[in-house]
């Protein structure tokens, strides 16, 4: 057998894995052209021009072997994605990464392979292009995927921006699987309970094994215990169980914007239907300008302000805001 057969079998025997991706191949390129120098620059002793030929041909061998090696092994050296992007926070929230942990800054930016615990402190993600992720105190989530999220402990809240809005974002959980069609909706998992509950659009929630599926809709909940589905229904849009997530959303900046624009984000964001008292002060609401800003109000001072400020008059009521109410 001739040192190009040789060399022909080592190559052959390393295999022929996928392609990888370019960083990989440069990867791989560099780690065989630092194995070839190192071999140029060893002393080599005299020998028969036969054995020097031989050692030669051994060690370009082992340098594409080794170049095969690493072609291998490149789909786990996939380099993290980023995904997030930390938009508001409230207290104290931490990552974990790449065997590092840091405290949560505003406009961090958040890649797979990140943890994120909030313990004592609250976050809102703009994650993708169009979703808004909130996460309440004492919540543990990772970011395995630009499409998937593992939600091991407390509450997460999804809002896609409408029900027009589409995203292939999958909840992993420890009942199973939660994806959703352009909506509004939170996963809470505690131990061995794991609830979905929808505001707005659909739910679909799919059991580990694949055995059960369900689909949710607006005003009904879903609690998964011990591999049982439990639904309720006629569930309110609003309170004390959605309210947390409006506490860390982002405050629209209401400059020169219209009050009608102000009036549709807030019903949305408090799970509230709108009303006017007229099809004229619903027009007039389109023409009406802000001014200022919003941040750090709470509900109702905002509604204080604006009805001072407009002349409208603006009331709540059984989860209904009446503009112009009497």
């Amino acid at each position: 057998m001739t040192q190009h057969d040789s060399v022909e079998r080592l190559v052959k025997l390393a295999g022929e894995p996928d392609l990888p991706s370019a960083e990989g191949m440069q990867r791989a390129r560099a780690a065989s052209e630092r194995a070839w120098r190192q071999m140029l620059a060893q002393p080599v002793p005299r020998a028969p021009r036969r054995g020097r030929f031989l050692s030669l041909g051994l060690a370009v061998a082992a340098s594409l072997a080794l170049v095969a090696w690493f072609v291998g092994r490149a789909p786990e050296l996939a380099l993290p994605v980023m995904v997030g992007k930390v938009v508001a926070i409230e207290g104290e929230a931490r990552t974990h990464g790449e065997g590092a942990e840091a405290s949560l800054k505003l406009n961090a930016p958040l890649s797979t392979g990140t943890v994120l615990e909030t313990s004592r402190g609250r976050v809102a993600i703009a994650f993708g292009t169009a979703l808004s992720l909130r996460l309440d105190r004492g919540t543990r989530l990772a970011f395995d995927a630009p499409d998937q999220i593992t939600l091991s402990a407390g509450t997460l809240y999804v809002d896609s921006g409408g029900i027009s809005a589409s995203s292939a974002l999958r909840i992993v959980t420890p009942a199973g699987e939660v994806r959703h069609i352009g909506t509004q909706f939170q996963v809470f998992v505690a131990a061995d309970l794991t609830r979905v509950r929808v505001r707005e659009g659909r739910v679909l929630v799919e059991s580990r094994d694949g055995g059960a599926r369900q689909d949710l809709a607006s005003g009904e909940a879903l609690e998964v215990r011990g591999g049982e589905f439990f639904l309720q229904r006629g569930l309110p849009a609003f309170g004390g169980d959605w309210a947390w997530a409006a506490t860390v959303g982002p405050v629209l900046e209401i400059e020169n914007r219209p009050l009608a624009e102000f009036l549709s984000w807030l019903v949305r964001e408090q799970g509230w239907r709108l009303h006017y008292a007229s099809e004229t002060l619903q027009e007039q609401a389109g023409q009406i300008r802000l001014h200022g800003s919003m941040a750090g109000l709470e509900v109702s001072a905002m509604l204080e302000r604006v009805s001072l400020v407009t002349g409208v008059r603006l009331e709540v009521r059984h989860g209904v805001l009446w503009v112009g109410a009497q």
